[in-house]
């Protein structure tokens, strides 16, 4: 009856340690995918002809689309931080308000917040995106008092 114990006691350290690696595979990639993403703003941002292509007929004035892309990179960034647990909601929501405390945050989340739901693939996304607009409704109720 023993040798069940502890048999039994083996296989849920082996599978606690193959989730654990399987999260922190996953919290790798998330990484390395971001690295890519920003390498991509980055070449958009610095290459007016990447601009171009990427930017709807008429949506936005280049100038305007370049602070946009800039937004982009710290969206993302925040984005990949709370997924791999670097941030948690709190220290997120401070980002966020920081963030949206800014113009160009707001036009940014304005503009594409809806894109960014329906890229939404999980619960991590789902959150992050209702912190980012929970703080952008809250800076844009400020903006509407304001004038």
């Amino acid at each position: 009856m023993k040798t069940s114990y502890v048999v039994l006691a083996i296989a849920a350290v082996g599978i606690a340690r193959f989730v654990q690696s399987e999260r922190q595979t996953r919290q790798r990639l998330a990484l390395h995918a971001e690295e890519i993403h920003q390498e991509l703003i980055s070449d958009a941002v610095s290459n007016p002809e990447l601009r171009v292509m990427w930017t709807a007929p008429g949506e936005l004035p280049d100038e305007e689309y370049r602070e946009i892309l800039h937004c982009n990179r710290l969206i993302s960034l925040l984005s990949v931080k709370f997924r791999a647990g670097l941030l948690d909601r709190a220290s997120l929501r401070v980002q966020a308000r920081w963030l949206m405390a800014r113009q160009v945050g707001r036009t940014y989340w304005a503009t594409l917040w809806s894109f960014r739901e329906e890229e939404a693939v999980d619960r991590i996304d789902r959150t992050f995106n209702a912190i980012m607009a929970d703080e952008h409704a809250a800076m844009a109720a400020v903006d509407t008092v304001a004038t």
